[in-house]
């Protein structure tokens, strides 16, 4: 049973969640890290470096936690890949406007 848990433990640590760094002024100044999808789970440091570090030490043990009492885990999220491209929509006249302004600066509407 412990190594299953264990497993389930490797599995979540090992997957891509979002860190995050943030610099907080209060009590004299500190670090935060978290993770985005996982807003519990939350470490401090003097440096950036020591709240990560903190961080990753507690992870496994906040899954395993989580785990044990039946809490529920997000899943990371997905990165997605993006095209550069932008569906707008406009009223006629704006479209017809920024397509005669295109036209005078000689570029096709999508530059």
């Amino acid at each position: 049973m412990v190594t299953e848990l264990k497993k389930k433990v490797d599995y979540y640590v090992g997957l891509p969640y979002t860190m995050t760094i943030e610099y907080c002024e209060d009590q004299g100044g500190y670090y935060l890290a978290s993770y985005t999808e996982l807003p519990d789970l939350i470490r401090t440091g003097p440096t950036p470096e020591e709240a990560v570090k903190e961080l990753l030490v507690e992870k496994p043990e906040w899954f395993e936690t989580c785990l044990k009492l039946g809490i529920e885990i997000p899943m990371p999220v997905q990165n997605k890949k993006y095209r550069g491209k932008i569906a707008l929509r406009v009223s006629p006249s704006m479209h017809a406007a920024v397509t005669r302004i295109a036209e005078l600066e000689g570029i096709s509407l999508n530059q």
